[in-house]
């Protein structure tokens, strides 16, 4: 009777096992039909340091290395997921810029399946101006020998989290990006860059799990001289770890201008005052 049970046991696990990796490689295997656009890629020096300074602001080199020859997350542990943002120039070799244009704002890549982890929830609003000098600057880099090839794995608990809604596709269905750079700049880099992890007036909860605050009212608290502070090397008002914010001002927003910063700022303060 014992073995009985144990065999039945044993039974439901692995059809479970079959269940949770099928229907999650379903997902992550499914084709998205994102039509492609093209833009205007400038070739001269001035728009291609433009664009190493946008792919500074817009993270690419915080996921990818600062070098974009890619890196190996040592967090989370495998049986969630092994994530590793893979060398730029070696994986975007041969896509086009249209099919590039593609990946950066809406996750698709050139067989049509969706990527994971992109933060497009912001890139999305990348203008097509600067997704010009991004592409730009992505096309000045060059494969190297240190580059980061392997592919992204899930482990059991990655999968399941996939089928729950824990993690999301990449894929952006809409296109919402100006044509141009907007002269509302504030609002701008917030859409396009805070986006990913914060919203103006509630709280939201990461895929990584972590809680980032609502930006509007948070970003009120600060004088200007303090948020410029906090965007150029992650120190807030008070000591203290700020998770995820301790990291991406080194990696990210020290490279705003002082006027961008200001611009940010300025932005986040009236709309915390028309939460008011």
């Amino acid at each position: 009777m014992f073995k009985r049970i144990a065999l039945a046991v044993a039974g439901i696990l692995v059809l479970g096992v079959v269940v949770l990796y099928g229907a999650s490689e379903w997902m992550i295997r499914a084709k998205h039909d994102v039509a492609l656009t093209s833009i205007a890629v400038p070739k001269d020096a001035a728009s291609i340091e433009e664009g190493g300074r946008l792919a500074t602001i817009f993270g690419c080199r915080g996921c990818h290395g600062p070098n974009s020859e890619g890196r190996v997350w040592d967090n989370p542990p495998w049986f969630v997921a092994s994530i590793a943002p893979p060398g730029i120039a070696r994986r975007i070799a041969d896509y086009s810029d249209a099919e590039l244009l593609r990946l950066i704002r809406h996750g698709v890549k050139r067989d049509g399946t969706s990527l994971f982890v992109m933060p497009t929830v912001s890139h999305r609003f990348i203008a097509d101006d600067d997704a010009g000098r991004l592409i730009a600057w992505l096309r000045t880099l060059k494969p190297g020998p240190n580059d980061v090839t392997q592919p992204m794995r899930y482990g059991p608990l990655g999968r399941f989290a996939l089928l729950t809604g824990g993690v999301k596709p990449s894929f952006q269905a809409d296109t919402v990006a100006p044509r141009t750079r907007p002269t509302a700049i504030g609002q701008y880099y917030f859409d396009a860059v805070c986006s990913e992890c914060h919203k103006l007036g509630t709280p939201n909860t990461t895929e990584s799990g972590q809680v980032a605050p609502a930006l509007a009212p948070m970003a009120a608290g600060y004088s200007p001289e303090a948020f410029r502070k906090l965007l150029r090397t992650g120190v807030g008002l008070k000591p203290g770890d700020l998770g995820l914010m301790t990291e991406v001002p080194k990696e990210a927003t020290h490279a705003m201008s002082d006027a961008e910063i200001a611009a940010t700022h300025d932005y986040l303060r009236g709309e915390a005052a028309k939460q008011k």
